[in-house]
């Protein structure tokens, strides 16, 4: 388990500096099918008609200098892919065989697993992998590939809604020096280093609020409608802070993870007891939290630019 944990901490590091969605998208298919040994793997992302397009992969699907060979377009419920998507959970299909409805692409393979990318429960995209052995794919692949999903749904949340961001430029008015103000350069925004550096001070320091007082909640769009109040401030935040791990407590690929955050810096649980707790090594403890921590500032990133 130790060497699993570690592998998604050294994908997630790897991918981390990527800013280029399809660039995001392939590394991750080549990442993910060096880890789990596969021959295969494909990332589709839901396109402007609502269909699941192909767009990385690795394997025999993808050519060097022109990306993915004959991409396919599936609909939602179409194929195993279109299933997992349809239904917002994974598959992982023993003998594709005896499934009527399996979509051959490129070649027939007996057994398949697809992984929904969910964020804020909206489908993004399916992580796909197939292999020619029957029952190739068990619950260890299907768990890495999940928790994998719930690191990259945020980021490429991130990646799609930036553009569409920035086409709202054009329509401030060239004239009005009033309405230019209000735009995301004007409001002088927190990046997003500073912004996860100050949610992981209020986060360590959740009820020591004088560490807070040098925190410049001022700048953060989350915190908006309390900017002139900073004990407001300081509630919002740890509101903000609390719901989205309580999000992450729901859901089965972060409960982990949420059970961490909340046990580490709302019930001020040491980390010693905790992994006693958790019957696991302090080191795994300790790449969890980081995993947990990084999700959670991604989750609460989105929310940010959304706001701005």
């Amino acid at each position: 388990m130790q060497a699993t944990l570690s592998q998604l901490l050294h994908i997630h590091q790897m991918i981390d500096p990527i800013d280029d969605i399809i660039s995001l998208c392939q590394r991750s298919c080549e990442l993910l099918a060096q880890v789990l040994h596969l021959p295969d793997q494909v990332l589709y992302l839901n396109n402007t008609n609502n269909q699941l397009q192909q767009v990385a992969a690795a394997g025999a699907k993808f050519a060097p200098g022109t990306g993915v060979l004959s991409p396919l377009c599936l609909a939602h419920g179409e194929g195993v892919v279109g299933q997992a998507a349809l239904h917002a959970r994974s598959l992982c299909i023993t003998d594709t065989r005896l499934i009527p409805n399996y979509v051959c692409d490129d070649a027939s393979r007996s057994a398949e697993l697809s992984v929904p990318i969910v964020y804020q429960g909206e489908i993004i995209g399916v992580l796909d992998a197939e292999h020619a052995q029957a029952g190739f794919f068990g619950q260890a692949q299907q768990q890495f590939t999940e928790a994998f999903a719930a690191i990259l749904g945020p980021r490429l949340a991130n990646l799609i809604v930036r553009p569409r961001m920035t086409s709202r430029q054009p329509f401030f008015s060239a004239g009005s020096r009033g309405e230019q103000q209000h735009s995301i350069v004007a409001e002088n925004w927190l990046t997003q280093a500073e912004f996860n550096s100050t949610l992981l001070q209020a986060l360590k320091h959740f009820y020591t609020h004088r560490r807070w007082q040098r925190l410049p909640l001022q700048r953060l769009a989350l915190l908006q409608q309390t900017k002139a109040n900073t004990a407001l401030a300081q509630g919002a935040l740890k509101h903000q802070l609390v719901e989205a791990i309580a999000v992450m407590r729901q859901h089965t690929a972060t409960a982990l993870w949420g059970n961490i955050l909340h046990a580490r810096y709302i019930d001020k649980q040491d980390q010693l007891s905790l992994a006693d707790q958790q019957y696991m090594a302090f080191s795994t403890l300790r790449r969890h939290q980081q995993l947990a921590q990084q999700h959670l500032l991604q989750q609460l990133w989105q929310m940010e630019l959304l706001l701005r």
